[in-house]
């Protein structure tokens, strides 16, 4: 009894590593899909902020456009002024000339808030694209650190997998039948050592007569409180 348990035990460990490496497989394709998604977050703030700067181009353009418009006027009514014969015509061209010039006089201040606006927009466009640029980069060295470790765990599974087979061909059915019930019902551990009375699966006191049956070693038991096989570390 005592080499089956100690047979028990070595199986245990070497399924509890696989379920460990297998947890770690588990997680790969989310975390490559989450640092996928991180440059994809990148490249959405970069087009947000793009269409920004292209919105206050197009702003700045219309403005100028605006401008341009009325200097052919202003020129145009200049010219009118020294053909004028009234006085009230005289005038009337100098406020319409005022007009224009009070205009466009707005729209220059509009155009340089727009740039001033433009010019902070693209500041921090070159911002988010040189962060993308280091993003990239570290994403690529994240990636490739996690497929070698996946490399490695796959490789180390399949070590584990194959000592596993050969450690369950020297269990005893009946004994291997009630490990696996007992696995199935609780998880891992599903045996535990008992040291100083105490279950090391649950934390809570062996009765003392279980206790010294159990130092005997000569069959298996189950903690009355967490119901995991049990035995004598000693």
């Amino acid at each position: 009894m005592r080499e089956q348990i100690a047979i028990l035990v070595k199986l245990q460990a070497i399924d509890s590593d696989i379920q460990k490496i297998e947890k770690r497989l588990g997680k790969v394709d989310g975390e490559m899909a989450s640092l996928d998604l991180e440059l994809e977050d990148f490249e959405s703030a970069i087009k947000e902020k793009m269409s920004i700067c292209e919105e206050y181009q197009k702003k700045y353009r219309s403005l100028e456009s605006d401008t341009n418009m009325n200097l052919p006027k202003i020129a145009k009514s200049k010219e009118k002024l020294t053909s004028v014969k009234t006085n009230k015509e005289y005038q009337a061209l100098l406020k319409e000339i005022e007009d224009l010039k009070n205009a466009n006089s707005k729209l220059e201040d509009q155009m340089l808030d727009i740039l001033e606006q433009s010019d902070a927009a693209e500041t921090k466009l070159s911002e988010k694209k040189q962060a993308f640029e280091a993003a990239i980069i570290r994403v690529a060295a994240e990636k490739a650190s996690i497929a070698k470790a996946a490399e490695e765990d796959h490789s180390r599974l399949s070590e584990l997998q194959a000592d596993f087979q050969k450690v369950l061909e020297a269990v005893n059915p009946d004994i291997l039948k009630a490990f696996k019930s007992v696995r199935s019902r609780i998880g891992n551990p599903a045996i535990a050592k008992v040291e100083d009375a105490v279950c090391a699966g649950c934390h809570m006191n062996i009765p003392p007569q279980m206790y010294n049956e159990l130092q005997r070693m000569d069959e298996l038991r189950l903690c009355p409180h967490c119901h995991r096989l049990i035995y004598w570390r000693g």
